[in-house]
């Protein structure tokens, strides 16, 4: 093997052996998870701050924000567990899936955070995850 091979499996053994702090994809967890907490803690401020010129378009304040992320989450309740979160490329942006189940709903729910590469926040759904029924009470 030439010396390009074994530097080039060498490189591929140490990031396939990273931690998952060290993998590109954990820093779009991190903000992920970060954006959630401010989302259940109602700080939209922060939020706005994050937000691209789009988002505060097509919210239009951070009150018309608070109505609605408050609207969403004293519907469902606190969430009771994670049941799986990821991060998957969709070039220009990122988007973090967190999939969790709340005191009040029957079905686990989908909370996606579009994020430019600089962390923006670019988009935000909330929606029953397909399939996904919460655990028995």
């Amino acid at each position: 093997m030439d010396a390009r091979r074994w530097v080039l499996v060498i490189a591929m053994a140490a990031s396939s052996c990273a931690s998952p702090e060290a993998r590109p994809d954990s820093q779009f967890v991190q903000q992920g998870r970060q954006y959630t907490a401010w989302l259940y803690g109602n700080e939209y401020n922060k939020l706005w701050d994050r937000f691209s010129p789009e988002m505060r378009q097509t919210f239009g304040s951070v009150s018309d924000l608070a109505s609605f992320a408050g609207g969403a989450l004293t519907h469902l309740g606190a969430e009771r567990k994670v049941v799986d979160e990821s991060v998957q490329d969709a070039d220009p942006l990122v988007v973090y899936t967190r999939n969790a189940s709340f005191d009040k709903s029957r079905q686990s729910m989908l909370i996606e955070w579009s994020l430019a590469k600089d962390g923006a926040v670019t988009g935000l759904v909330v929606r029953p995850a397909p399939g996904g029924k919460a655990e028995a009470r």
